[in-house]
């Protein structure tokens, strides 16, 4: 039996730790994604010591996934992303109440695209999302996609285009409040207007740029900014670029031996007039680049580089490579341009729509038709319906005047059982405390005068009733259960191994027995009454009793009006 006993109760327990994990694991996802902007490491780290036995529901699965995909991206760890966002989308795809963790999961499934190469792909998929974005607020999320969509234009050679998705996703980053953003969208612009042939235009993005990286004091950002200024004063010839900034640029490149630091380096020293050292440095560049993308700009570079130096035969040799090349993209991108595939979807969309139109129309032209045959159907039905529901209208009646009866004669019992109830209380309350002061004269006059012998003995008779082994102790007991709410019953259920000496102290105490009488009824002295009842709150208030504040609000309660003894304050203490 006993062992029965403990494996309930292990049961149990392990029951209510499983129950527990599900808000402790929606907490640390929530936790995690709130450190999903600023410190993607961090929420990666953290999603990574989850326990996968936690995941009971694919809610929370899928939940996983996609946090754990959109850290890895953002903390530039893609490779492992393709199978949690599978995962995710397979969970979030027939939901259509979760649109913003569709959204988010399907613009991580265009980065995936855009990673392996599939620009057309990734456009699809980023105007999917953006045209589910329109039935939401969500300007951060719009903001990033008009950044990666901008981008996908721009690597098609739709410099146009890629300006005004960059412009679009500042306008929003702006509206969110998101500084870092901003700077990435406009940065983009600088770049879309530089290939544009706009100066001007990409100076003024550009110089917006510093100074909001400058505000957010982000070297890293600030460092884009700047190679992004060196760039665009190596193209425009026409305008010499400001000592203070090209100083800037130069400290800002220092040290790095990246190849964008060292073509940045090799265009501030080409600035400066110094070709022989810009040379040497391009060439490091060149052989550390691994972007295909970057190749236009460092043949410019060589280009003006070799014009600086008078060796125009080579000058002449670096433009064509470059014309060649700029040539070659052209002709690659034309045949998947981002506007080609841009015009295609949304007029697959319209197909979709009209589509969706004529069979919204056949189908009104079948609801109707149904109509028809429904209504003719339930003109025939009325005249029976009516008869049944009068019928059923009666029976409501008769059923109604039953249960008023019913309320009424439950009201009168309740009345009694709360008259009877207030009188047990007046009562009880009542003899307590005869017995309550009964017992503290016996304690404040025990060695008086013989004249209080009589009086003595009468109330030890009396107090011996509620000793331990007192024909008086059960019936308090029961008192106690019925004025408390049952309070000794849910004690000895609660606290099935507490001493019997315990529970009798207690039965005292939640009966309104002041601690020198309780004292006399046990044997021991106040002091210890005190220290046994600082013990008892205690053990009960640390405890998982469900019925902890009911125990604590009766050991709380005031049985005499004076300050404390001496002995409780010892006890206290």
């Amino acid at each position: 039996m006993k062992r029965l006993i403990c494996g309930a109760l292990l049961l149990l327990a392990a029951t209510l730790c499983g129950c527990s994990d599900h808000p402790r694991t929606t907490a640390l996802l929530a936790q995690a994604e709130a450190l999903l902007a600023e410190r993607p490491d961090s929420a990666l780290q953290l999603l990574r010591q989850l326990p996968a036995e936690r995941l009971g529901s694919r809610a929370l699965k899928a939940r996983y996934a996609l946090l754990t995909a959109e850290a890895c991206a953002r903390a530039g760890s893609d490779a492992e992303t393709d199978s949690l966002l599978d995962a995710a989308w397979d969970y979030y795809r027939n939901r259509p109440d979760e649109i913003r963790n569709r959204c988010r999961t399907r613009y991580y499934q265009g980065r995936s695209c855009l990673r392996r190469g599939d620009k057309p792909g990734a456009l699809r998929l980023f105007l999917e999302v953006e045209e589910e974005l329109l039935r939401v607020d969500e300007p951060y999320y719009r903001g990033l996609l008009c950044l990666r969509i901008g981008e996908v234009h721009y690597a098609e050679l739709d410099f146009a285009g890629a300006y005004r998705r960059f412009r679009e996703a500042r306008n929003l980053f702006m509206r969110s409040e998101r500084p870092r953003q901003t700077v990435e969208a406009l940065l983009g612009m600088t770049s879309s207007a530089l290939r544009m042939r706009d100066p001007e235009r990409a100076r003024r993005d550009c110089t917006l740029a510093l100074d909001l990286a400058d505000e957010l004091q982000d070297e890293a950002l600030a460092g884009r900014c700047l190679a992004c200024f060196a760039t665009l004063y190596t193209v425009s010839d026409r305008e010499r670029i400001p000592d203070e900034l090209l100083q800037r640029i130069d400290r800002s490149v220092r040290g790095d031996t990246t190849a964008t630091g060292l073509r940045t380096l090799a265009q501030v020293q080409l600035l400066r007039q110094h070709p022989d050292s810009a040379r040497r440095t391009l060439a490091l560049a060149i052989g550390r680049t691994t972007r295909s993308e970057e190749r236009p700009i460092e043949l410019y570079t060589a280009y003006r580089i070799e014009t600086q130096a008078g060796c125009y035969r080579e000058a002449a040799r670096m433009i064509h490579r470059f014309i060649f090349l700029n040539d070659s993209l052209t002709r690659a991108t034309l045949q998947t341009s981002a506007g080609m595939i841009e015009k295609e979807y949304f007029r697959e969309r319209t197909a979709f729509a009209d589509y969706r139109m004529r069979s919204r129309r056949i189908g009104e032209a079948a609801a109707a038709v149904i109509l028809l045959l429904v209504v003719a159907a339930g003109v025939l039905l009325v005249r029976q319906r009516m008869r049944l529901q009068r019928e059923r209208y009666e029976r409501e009646l008769l059923l109604a005047g039953e249960v008023r009866e019913k309320y009424r004669e439950l009201v009168r019992q309740t009345e009694q059982t709360l008259h009877a109830e207030n009188r047990m209380k007046g009562i009880l309350a009542t003899r307590f405390d005869i017995v309550d002061r009964l017992g503290k004269t016996l304690y404040e006059r025990e060695n008086t005068a013989s004249g209080q012998a009589a009086m003595t003995r009468q109330v030890k008779r009396l107090i011996d009733g509620f000793a331990a082994d007192g024909e008086m102790l059960p019936e308090l007991e029961r008192i106690v259960d019925i004025v408390h709410d049952n309070a000794m019953r849910k004690l000895r259920h609660d606290f099935p191994g507490m001493k019997q000496a315990d529970i009798r102290l207690l039965c005292y105490i939640f009966g309104g027995f002041s601690p020198q009488v309780i004292s006399l009824f046990m044997h021991d002295s106040v002091a210890n009454i005190y220290a046994r009842k600082s013990r008892l709150k205690t053990r009960i208030r640390n405890s998982e009793s469900p019925e902890r504040e009911l125990f604590i609000a009766l050991l709380e309660q005031k049985s005499d009006p004076c300050q404390k003894s001496d002995a409780e304050q010892f006890a206290t203490h």
